[in-house]
């Protein structure tokens, strides 16, 4: 194979008539001379390689498809949709010079860090590109070079034994550095590709607090690893706006029934009326009934109206007769007053706590006292009492621990608790003793609620009845004619402890800004309110 000062097109058609390949070049582009002296003759595949490397030369690479083998500039090549070689395809393929594209998956080392180990021995045209998801390395270049960057490879892709590989910091973003350090090295000990004594030797993770940061050392291919857990960990969590209401209902129904007796005195020049008998009962005080009957003893008439007005609350009845005279002092006439009374429920608002909390991480709030409770009580050597106490929150707890699934429901661990004292101090002995009794109301459930709905959570938490009987001593005790000389009445009370809560799910700190901007209007609202009360 001689050729003398050739041109580049004749030598393309020379070469497309041995091999029987179809070529595609453009004239105008594909120029120049050469020449080729070969001492010995040539196979025909021996031959495709020297013109291969007679096109390389010029600038031209050969880039072969289904119909035929386009030459075309070398630094084109790259963009074009060239033959892809995985594997041993590229050690079956002859070490040609047209221009192939080469996946190579790295089992060591880096892709990354090996971009600057081979870049040097590529073609000037050629292109190296590193896929850090799998570590694998994406090479253009003529099948010659990459045939002898693989073999390069496969001698200096190999493990090290304890190898400390190297440093990283990183900086955690949305989560708590140490959890995350535990959490690490948890899955990697789970982790079959590292499970060795020899690969858990070689990698170690541990957390700066100072910073929330995470110091790695591993292996490049134990730290592909870690930084691959580190993203899917290490992400912005939502959080959830709790609004709660505790509520404690009151529903009571009392009926009273009796016949109170009262007499008034007058006297004195400026005419003043007093009262004696009688009871105090709710609403008004019996005292300020008779003081209206005294002040219209002249007229019974008079005095029912005052006596009726006097009376706030329930449906009463008075009869009044006329007046007494006795030792120059003269008392309004004897009255009975018959009353039944029933009450209306009682709604006390206790509690309107807000909390707001990270997605899964749990909430409280308390509002109380914390006092102090008896735990020991002896005598010193003088015989005085000595105490012991521990101390103890006494008032509203509330902890939330929401959890929020991908359809906007929220998943709510809830505990609720309300205290109070009930009495102050305990006899122990001859002596009182500081130690509290307290009342204590608890719940502790889990809901799902969709967000900014509303969940309420009740219950019955104590029902009362009481009977009371109030009268004149022995007179109210007569079979019949006692209910003349006495007052009873009979209360029943039931209390409700509600929980009223709203879930509302923020994703973004814009809707965070929204939600404090809302609530610091509401806010402003009610004081403008206030003040115009007042």
């Amino acid at each position: 194979m001689n050729f003398d000062n050739i041109e580049l097109r004749d030598l393309i058609r020379f070469t497309s008539n041995v091999m029987g390949k179809n070529f595609i070049f453009d004239e105008n582009v594909v120029k120049g001379k050469v020449t080729i002296l070969s001492p010995k003759n040539l196979t025909k595949d021996q031959a495709f390689r020297v013109f291969e490397t007679v096109m390389a030369s010029f600038g031209f690479a050969l880039v072969s498809t289904p119909e035929a083998i386009k030459i075309v500039r070398s630094t084109d090549a790259k963009g074009m949709a060239l033959e892809k070689l995985e594997g041993q395809q590229l050690l079956d393929l002859p070490p040609e010079d047209r221009f192939v594209t080469y996946v190579h998956n790295l089992g060591y080392l880096d892709a990354t860090s090996s971009i600057g180990i081979l870049k040097p021995m590529m073609a000037k045209d050629a292109h190296l590109a590193a896929i850090p998801s799998t570590n694998s390395l994406i090479m253009i270049d003529t099948a010659s070079n990459i045939q002898r960057i693989k073999k390069i490879l496969t001698e200096i892709d190999i493990p090290v034994s304890k190898q400390l590989g190297t440093l990283k910091v990183y900086n955690v973003q949305h989560t708590n550095a140490a959890d995350l350090a535990k959490t690490i090295q948890s899955l990697l000990t789970q982790d079959k590709k590292i499970q060795t004594q020899t690969a858990k030797e070689r990698v170690f993770v541990t957390s700066y607090g100072s910073t929330n940061s995470l110091l790695i050392s591993a292996p490049p291919e134990d730290m592909r690893e870690i930084e691959r857990i580190i993203t899917d960990l290490d992400t912005l969590r939502p959080q959830v706006l709790v609004e709660a209401a505790i509520i404690e209902v009151t529903t009571s129904r009392g009926e009273e029934f009796g016949v109170e007796w009262i007499a008034g005195v007058t006297g004195g020049s400026d005419n003043t009326r007093g009262a004696i008998g009688g009871f105090t009962r709710q609403g008004v005080g019996l005292l300020g009934v008779t003081s209206a009957i005294a002040s219209n003893a002249s007229d019974p008439a008079k005095a029912v109206a005052a006596a009726a007005g006097a009376l706030s609350t329930g449906f009463n009845v008075g009869v009044i007769g006329g007046t007494i005279h006795y030792n120059g002092v003269e008392y309004p006439a004897l009255g009975a007053f018959l009353r039944a009374l029933s009450t209306r429920d009682g709604v006390n608002i206790l509690s309107t706590p807000q909390l707001l909390t990270v997605n899964n991480e749990e909430a409280e709030i308390i509002v109380g006292e914390n006092i102090p409770y008896l735990t020991s009580s002896r005598l010193d050597t003088s015989g005085n009492p000595t105490y012991s106490f521990d101390y103890r929150d006494v008032g509203i707890k509330l902890k939330i621990k929401p959890q929020i699934n991908k359809d906007g429901f929220v998943n709510l661990n809830i505990y609720q608790e309300v205290s109070k004292v009930t009495e102050a101090s305990t006899t122990i002995g001859s002596s009182a003793a500081p130690a509290p009794t307290t009342l204590k109301r608890s719940t502790k459930t889990t809901v799902v609620v969709k967000d900014s709905q509303t969940v309420v959570i009740s219950g019955l938490i104590k029902d009362d009845s009481t009977d009371t009987r109030q009268g004149i001593p022995f007179l109210s005790s007569i079979p019949v004619l006692g209910y003349l000389f006495g007052y009873s009445k009979k209360v029943s009370e039931k209390t409700n402890l509600l929980v009223f809560l709203t879930p509302r799910i923020v994703y973004t700190a814009e809707s965070l800004q929204q939600i404090s901007n809302q609530k610091k209007q509401e806010q402003d609202m009610l004081i403008q309110k206030d003040r115009k009360q007042k």
